[in-house]
């Protein structure tokens, strides 16, 4: 390659280095519904309301609270302002995912039986549930946000399927761009971990403690709390309205910070001595139901108080409210049921979220032992969508608002009980292009979905370097069948690119970003030569970063071909361990084809990498490690790094390592135990992992991920796992 001139203007955006992150995209050619009562599984799921056409999703359960499936449109009835209408469609979605959720040990070792979905590159069309979580950690206590923590931990480990992408915005936190959606438990649990602990206020209780602010502050308060759960939910909508399959937002809030709150203003309950703060907004909360119904959002509140009656003594009032107030009384006894009466009445008024959007509100519970409650669960299982044609005049208003048109829909199953919608504004849908142009390259960062215009793939990984501390290596390629390659007036070529990297943290702040424009020029005398590299190599980068402490971060990427103005993107998640607390841990794992990739883990970078690197490469003749495509008879090597293990455990081959194989999220094949041995009988950079692995005739074409396990034989607990995913392809 003696004859590619390869320059780049760069400009850096400084912030620290750390990392990167990717997307997918999203498209959204609504076909109509079929006319059939019963279908499977239409694709892709939409609410509309239209003059033409009103749909809805209701969700029926039984008794028992699962759902019921078997309906058909006789057995509903759908009222529009009292009016009953003809139904002309109803198909029932399926949310379950077709692959078990498998928990638990094989056997008596310690190999994991399922894989993270997001190695297998989960895909627009595979996504069943987008699930988002407002955690109201503004007005959360230490105790509500302990439990908000619980729960979430519970859901991804108990409740989360194969097909879910979930994501999480908290109200004490500024939203970021890159809080995206995730199909990786790793990633959530590691989005639920590093959330802070929560100190909201609670108002003074009326006896000789008087623990808590004052009328005034609480009543700030209860202000800026219900302005910044509106603008987080207002944000998550827009967030949700372009992704797919079954959208649910769960509230995660503590009712104790409404107004009906026992424990405060005068008199016995002191319920209504505030309400015309929550009222105040009550009109903000209806039209973000509405906004809920045109992008099909199911809305529902979950209380982080738990169960009113484990609160401990409360001194100071009398429960009659006659007389003096009675120390030692047990106020949550005396007054449980009345409290819960008025509690859900008073909800609605609150928060009418849940209620007009066809989602619960679950209070007095513990459900966070278990995750989001069985109730929230069973609405999240699968929905009807009903198709109606509205009345002439439901979308003309009278005068300068909306008409609110109201929905009330039946079954004639004994025992049913029907959660759908309240209703809606009668306003067509009337979606405007934005006159704000949009940076195509911040667009596919931005994007929770891949941008696939361009071809890109991401390999990105850390070490432990003794001089340099941690380091991020990663690898990137573009696919030459996506770019565009112009002939100059000279007899040559060249191609232009436009480059986009994002380093953000598990919160999605942003830590450094670097954008630079490549321009390739391949002069004549080895234009055949040069072209056809290009063609079998594709375009490729490499990128080396320091990273100042471990934690969990993402590697973003963007590219847009100025010949063409296709632009594609990629990410990968990165999760480093604080290798000094001594535990054993494994590096990420890279899939190489050639010696030339194993020399960076060993030599010392830390003079060229000290303010990072992002370069391309046309060398050699090595399958780039970015790409993971191999077909049947290519020979390839696992490569890792092992810190931290025993030498002596070593020295006895008493540390081993195993590794499983899944095809499209199924055990396929696993490996047999073998000793890790070293050279050397210091351990100053770690030991090196290299495994030969060959792509064997029995390997059909299909998606796979490859999981290593080390452990110490001495002692089970120390052990570390890395996995991989990669795809096979007929030759």
């Amino acid at each position: 390659m003696k004859y590619i001139r390869f320059s780049s203007v760069a400009t850096t955006f400084c912030f620290v280095l750390f990392f990167l992150h990717l997307t997918f995209s999203v498209a959204d050619d609504i076909p109509a519904l079929p006319a059939a009562e019963n279908a499977v599984r239409p694709e892709p799921f939409e609410i509309k309301l239209s003059v033409n056409e009103v749909r809805l999703d209701v969700v029926v359960l039984d008794r028992k609270g699962d759902p019921i499936t078997d309906l058909t449109a006789s057995d509903f009835e759908v009222f529009q302002d009292n009016s009953r209408q003809k139904i002309t469609s109803v198909v029932y979605v399926s949310n379950q995912s077709d692959v078990a959720v498998q928990s638990g040990a094989a056997g008596k070792d310690v190999l994991h039986t399922t894989v993270s979905p997001s190695l297998l590159s989960l895909k627009e069309e595979d996504v069943r549930r987008t699930i988002l979580f407002i955690v109201d950690d503004f007005a959360m206590t230490f105790e509500n946000g302990y439990y908000a923590k619980m729960a979430l931990r519970n859901f991804v480990e108990k409740q989360m399927q194969p097909g879910d992408l979930v994501s999480i915005l908290r109200t004490a936190y500024g939203n970021r761009a890159l809080n995206m959606f995730h199909s990786d438990s790793r990633e959530v649990l590691s989005r639920v971990n590093a959330m802070p602990s929560t100190m909201a206020p609670r108002p003074a209780s009326r006896d000789i403690r008087n623990i808590g602010v004052n009328d005034e502050t609480w009543i700030d308060f209860l202000i800026r709390r219900h302005e910044n759960l509106i603008s987080t939910v207002s944000y998550g909508l827009r967030a949700l309205k372009d992704m797919p399959g079954r959208k649910i937002m769960i509230m995660m809030s503590p009712l104790s910070v409404h107004d009906f709150n026992p424990l405060m203003g005068n008199g016995v309950m002191g319920i209504h001595s505030y309400e015309s703060v929550s009222r105040r907004f009550e009109p903000s909360y209806i039209r973000l139901a509405d906004e809920s119904l045109r992008t099909g959002v199911v809305v529902n509140l979950l209380d982080m108080d738990g169960l009113q009656n484990q609160t401990p003594l409360v001194y100071g009032l009398n429960p009659t409210g006659l007389g003096e107030s009675v120390p030692g009384f047990r106020v949550q006894e005396a007054l449980m049921y009345r409290l819960r009466k008025v509690v859900e009445e008073y909800i609605p008024e609150i928060n009418p979220l849940p209620a007009r959007t066809g989602g619960v509100s679950i209070i007095n519970s513990n459900f966070f032992l278990d995750g989001i409650s069985k109730e929230v669960e069973s609405l999240m299982k699968g929905y009807y969508l009903i198709s109606y044609v509205p009345p002439p005049d439901t979308f003309e208003t009278s005068g300068k608002k909306d008409d609110y048109r109201r929905l009330k829909v039946s079954v004639n199953r004994g025992g049913a009980s029907v959660h759908t919608r309240h209703g809606f504004f009668g306003r067509v849908e009337n979606p405007a292009a934005s006159d704000i142009p949009q940076n195509p390259l911040l667009a596919a960062i931005y994007s929770p979905f891949q941008s696939t215009d361009l071809t890109i793939n991401v390999a990105a990984g850390y070490v432990k370097d003794a001089e340099a501390g941690y380091l991020v290596r990663s690898w990137i390629h573009l696919d030459p069948k996506d770019i565009t390659i112009a002939e100059t007036s000279d007899g040559g070529a060249r191609l232009d690119l436009e480059t986009l990297c994002v380093t953000s943290d598990i919160n999605g702040k942003v830590q450094d970003t670097k954008s630079a424009d490549f321009s390739l020029a391949i002069s004549p005398e080895n234009k055949s030569e040069n072209l056809a590299w290009i063609q079998r190599h594709g375009v490729r980068f490499s990128m080396l970063l320091p990273v100042k402490k471990p934690g969990h971060y993402y590697v973003h990427v963007s590219i847009r071909d100025k010949g063409s103005d296709k632009v594609g993107s990629a990410y990968q998640f990165l999760e480093i361990p604080d290798i000094g607390k001594r535990d054993m841990a494994l590096s990420n794992i890279f899939m190489i084809t050639s010696g030339e990739d194993l020399q960076w883990m060993s030599s010392d970078v830390k003079k060229e990498s000290s303010g990072g690197v992002f370069f391309p490469e046309f060398r050699g003749e090595s399958v780039s490690p970015a790409l993971r495509t191999y077909a049947f008879g290519d020979h390839l090597y696992l490569l890792g790094m092992l810190y931290n293990a025993d030498l002596k455990s070593i020295s006895r081959s008493e540390i081993e390592m195993q590794s499983l194989l899944y095809k499209d999220g199924v055990e396929f094949r696993r490996g047999e135990s073998f000793a890790v041995t070293s050279e050397s009988d210091k351990n100053p950079n770690g030991i090196p992992i290299l495994q030969r692995i060959a792509i064997g005739s029995d390997m059909p074409p299909g998606d796979y991920v490859i999981q290593l396990f080390v452990t110490d034989k001495r002692n089970s607990k120390k052990n570390a796992t890395q996995a991989i995913g990669f795809t096979v392809v007929e030759k």
